[in-house]
């Protein structure tokens, strides 16, 4: 058993401690990719926040963009970076490859934000939080993007 919040306990395999387990996993990614994920680990840190306070997360807006122009800009990378969708490789380098793993990661963390805010007719009971998992990854690859164009 471990606390899903101060006053209830919840087996390990409650969906939302394995959701904090998947987040868990996603920082130790964006701490490999050093200081250029700083604005998205801090919104894995308070979306893990938002959850046990059961506070709302807020407004999304990670490195000067709104949802909307994040959304944008990762569906028409080639308008806004001069570079279009590609399939990272090993000859793009580590960075982009750090960067790729931490995008991995957060799309993992979204599948398991989906399991644990989710009703069992499959409405979302935290549409915030899975909002704000979608943006974590599309910045993720936003900046692999960016690292790409500059390589």
């Amino acid at each position: 058993m471990t606390h899903l919040n101060a006053q209830v306990l919840v087996p390990k395999t409650h969906p939302r401690i394995c959701f904090r387990g998947a987040i868990d996993t996603l920082e130790a990614e964006l701490l490999l990719c050093g200081s250029q994920v700083q604005e998205i680990l801090e919104l894995a840190r308070r979306i893990i926040r938002c959850d046990v306070l059961d506070e709302p997360v807020g407004e999304v807006v990670l490195y000067g963009l709104t949802e909307q122009e994040q959304r944008k800009r990762s569906h028409f990378p080639q308008e806004y970076y001069d570079q279009p969708h590609f399939m990272p490789s090993a000859s793009d380098g580590m960075a982009i490859a750090r960067l790729n793993r931490a995008r991995c990661a957060a799309r993992e963390a979204e599948l398991a934000a989906v399991e644990a805010f989710s009703d069992r007719e499959g409405n979302p009971t935290r549409p915030d939080i899975l909002r704000a998992m979608n943006r974590m990854s599309s910045m993720l690859y936003i900046l692999m993007i960016r690292l790409k164009k500059e390589g």
